[in-house]
């Protein structure tokens, strides 16, 4: 084989080969720029949904306001039959476009108990209660601020308990810093300070 034959073979090979990493790197190029635009499009679709719920949700929590024990007046068939119109009005509005399944089956449900006791009269619902709370959790966790607190301000109410226990735990996890620079027992709180509040009845306890 002549001279010429290998060089001519070696440059067709050598050109495949760098067409072929050429081709290669430009499609993991254009796969880094879909993947970037895919992010970036859910991105925006998330921040705009999140501003569509924060501008509906409000007006579903004044809705579910009017169930509230503090409302201002007496809840009866006539005033949760209120409450479910506006619920209605509300889901087949942005509000509902925006909620999740689990939000809108809710208020679904709260608006279904609400209709069947103003059409039916009698007793409140057992469970209408149970269902706000539920819609309320649920358009919460839409709006990343999970969980329901507890509202029960009676006498013999353990909130207080769990407050004073979430500030515990909070202190416990908040590093202390060291008064001298040095190890050991720096840093543990004193006789004053695990006492706590004095619960003997005098001023503080008050």
């Amino acid at each position: 084989m002549s001279e010429q034959i290998v060089t001519a073979l070696l440059s067709g090979l050598v050109a495949l080969v760098v067409a072929a990493v050429g081709a290669a790197l430009t499609f993991a190029q254009q796969r880094r720029e879909r993947a970037r635009w895919l992010t970036d499009l859910k991105s925006g679709w998330a921040l705009e949904l999140h501003r569509a719920r924060l501008e509906s949700y409000p007006e579903v929590f004044r809705i579910l306001g009017g169930l509230s024990h503090a409302a201002g007046s007496p809840l009866t068939p006539e005033v949760a039959g209120q409450v479910a119109l506006a619920l209605n009005g509300w889901f087949y509005g942005p509000g509902g476009m925006c909620a999740t399944a689990t939000a809108r089956g809710a208020v679904l449900g709260l608006r279904s108990h609400c209709r069947r006791w103003a059409r039916d009269g009698g007793p409140r619902p057992g469970e209408l209660y149970g269902w706000r709370d539920v819609a309320v959790a649920a358009l919460r966790r839409d709006l990343d601020l999970p969980g329901l607190e507890s509202y029960d301000f009676r006498p013999g109410s353990t909130i207080l308990a769990d407050l004073r226990r979430e500030l515990e735990d909070e202190e416990k996890r908040r590093p202390r810093p060291s008064a001298d620079g040095g190890g050991g027992a720096v840093g543990r709180p004193g006789p004053s300070a695990r006492r706590g509040p004095s619960s003997g009845g005098g001023p503080s306890a008050r």
